[in-house]
């Protein structure tokens, strides 16, 4: 063998080997406890407050070959201080959250395969001041260790929990699939959105053209559609996590 296939074939090797290593540290995922899947970049909608209605129980499974240690983060907050959520996690339940922390003290470990209990969930009874949406954004991630202060590994997974009791139940659902609300599906010359995070949206007429798209950002947005022949339309959302969902409106 000459020196540049023995070379060739040492890159393959590190290659392999750092595969190999990536792949060993666990995989998690996140459900509901009926077990409907909580996908990265979701969104978990509310238009009530106290138990048992604003609460939502979650799954974490390892789905790893390796033992793994996992905690959830309360990475932002919105028009709230964190007060009166409850997040129960592991062996703590607490009244409420703080930005920037992590929860529990003391990672939850997973073996392979392995899961959390049944009795974990976030629990809003936070009715806000008037000034909405109440978001309350949280990552779930690993570490190589049980106490604070690891190194992250493996993958994490954000998920939003919003809570607004101006929501209808239609907007409850559409937040849920696509973190976007249409505010009206039958339009004149203007589209409204509010858009929970940023998100790519295309328009397609009935035979599949894209008639419109654009890469939409944080709150509400109005899009000008009068240059838009009347028709009925379908609009693809696309967050950054890959999730995608679809909504048909009406152009008078």
């Amino acid at each position: 063998m000459d020196v540049k296939k023995k070379e060739k074939m040492k890159k393959i090797i590190t290659l392999l080997a750092l595969l190999t290593l990536q792949l060993g540290f666990s995989q998690i995922t996140l459900a509901r406890l009926n077990f409907t899947p909580i996908p990265s970049g979701s969104v978990i909608a509310n238009n009530q407050t106290g138990y048992p209605q604003a609460e939502v129980g979650f799954k974490v499974r390892n789905t790893g070959s390796t033992t793994t240690n996992v905690w959830v983060k309360c990475e932002d907050l919105l028009n709230n201080d964190g007060t009166s959520f409850q997040l129960c996690f592991g062996e703590e339940c607490l009244p409420e959250v703080v930005e920037g922390l992590s929860y529990p003290s003391v990672g939850v470990t997973l073996a392979p395969n392995g899961t959390n209990g049944n009795f974990d969930h976030f629990l809003n009874d936070n009715a806000g001041t008037g000034v909405y949406p109440l978001d309350f954004v949280f990552r779930f991630y690993q570490t190589n260790q049980a106490t604070q202060g690891g190194t992250e590994v493996g993958n994490s997974i954000t998920v939003t929990y919003r809570y607004d009791p101006n929501l209808t139940i239609d907007e409850v659902s559409q937040l849920e699939t696509s973190g976007v609300i249409v505010k009206s599906t039958l339009i004149d010359d203007e589209l409204v959105l509010d858009v929970l995070k940023s998100t790519s949206m295309a328009v397609y007429d009935l035979n599949g053209k894209v008639v419109y798209n654009s890469e939409l950002n944080y709150g509400v947005q109005t899009i000008d559609f009068s240059n838009i022949s009347s028709g009925v339309y379908v609009i693809n959302f696309t967050n950054a996590e890959g999730n995608s969902s679809t909504k048909k409106i009406i152009k008078k």
